[in-house]
């Protein structure tokens, strides 16, 4: 299968994964043929792209890293704001990482402009768990550092859906109220005293900034909580990497290239470093352009260099890019069917947004 940007979608394509709306429901099955009606509802409710099937790219397979059922318990909790329901998930989550061969994240999260907030937190906590789990962190603190991700953003719920979704540059008086999301998030967790300080701190500092600029205490390097520059880093790429009501989802490679440029600044780098390690640039089943004009599909990241992975071409053939003997001078250009950005545009943005560099 392949991932397809909503905008390439038409009529007639099966679909390769199912496609869950906001209750976390099947909203398309697999293998299902697209109609006129399905694409144009999947592009009102706010999809980014889906993943379809072809003959080309059938044997490409893309898994979650969760399973749909331990998806749908996160975020139910998330909902509920269940504590105890979170922390048996959480320890799912966990295990699942662990026990895994290899952990690598190939596939693109489909999500709704109203399942966002839900399914943005368990993707913040799957991808903070990784990163614990390559910074040498122990099972519990793992099964920690999941929990302050999944409630990370529990404040947001008390900001208003208006400027949340506001399509256009917030007001400085908006921007506050946003601003006061982190506490209020920790304002909820604070009596609940069988959460670590780990958590409670990470949730409260996960928008502080390395060279001070951040919110809400305006900390710097070594004051902030390892927890928050965790979940610092893998909010911002999951944000970015989502469609919202105000902005376009930037493609992997664009976040990531962000996330890059903004170490020491705004990210610690042995978190983007370990991160970076997680995260394909091009994940697998992503169509992209090359270096010679030619388009083709991601069939399998290289270990040994992500730049260069192997591409499948309209025709059949497999390219390994670490074949440097015969394609020394080919190299993958961006993601096709995408306005690229550099980071300097995507941090132009933002701060347009948000009134901050980074957010």
């Amino acid at each position: 299968m392949r991932y397809m940007l909503i905008e390439a979608v038409t009529s007639g394509m099966i679909i390769g994964k199912d496609i869950y709306d906001a209750n976390d429901s099947i909203l398309l099955c697999q293998g299902k043929r697209l109609s006129e009606l399905n694409v144009t509802r999947l592009r009102e409710l706010g999809y980014a792209g889906i993943y379809i099937q072809d003959n080309l790219t059938r044997d490409i397979r893309i898994d979650d890293i969760l399973s749909p059922e331990i998806r749908s318990e996160a975020c139910q909790s998330i909902r509920n704001f269940d504590l105890d329901e979170a922390k048996k998930v959480a320890e799912a989550i966990v295990e699942r990482i662990l026990s895994a061969e290899s952990v690598s994240i190939d596939m693109v999260d489909l999500k709704t402009f109203d399942s966002y907030t839900y399914q943005h937190s368990v993707n913040v906590a799957v991808l903070a768990t990784i990163v614990g789990m390559g910074m040498g962190f122990s099972a519990d603190k793992l099964k920690e550092l999941c929990i302050a991700g999944m409630f990370h953003d529990m404040g947001k719920l008390e900001v208003p859906a208006e400027i949340l979704n506001k399509p256009s540059k917030l007001t400085t008086e908006e921007y506050d109220i946003i601003k006061k999301h982190p506490q209020k998030s920790y304002d909820l967790l604070a009596d609940r005293f069988e959460l670590s300080s780990n958590v409670r701190m990470g949730v409260l500092c996960h928008h502080e900034n390395e060279d001070g600029s951040g919110y809400p205490r305006g900390l710097t390097g070594d004051k902030i909580n390892i927890f928050a520059k965790i979940l610092h880093v893998v909010d911002v790429y999951d944000a970015l990497t989502s469609k919202r009501s105000y902005k376009k989802a930037y493609a992997c490679s664009e976040a990531l290239e962000y996330l890059m440029g903004g170490t020491a600044t705004l990210f610690d780098e042995k978190v983007v470093d370990v991160f970076m390690k997680y995260v394909p640039i091009y994940p697998k089943g992503m169509q992209v352009l090359l270096s010679d004009g030619r388009k083709g599909v991601i069939v399998r990241n290289n270990h040994i260099s992500s730049l260069r992975p192997v591409v499948r071409m309209v025709d059949g053939l497999d390219i390994d890019l670490t074949d440097m003997h015969r394609y020394s001078t080919l190299t993958i250009v961006c993601q096709a069917n995408e306005d690229t950005a550099t980071p300097e545009e995507i941090a132009q943005a933002e701060q347009e947004r948000w009134q901050i560099q980074g957010h």
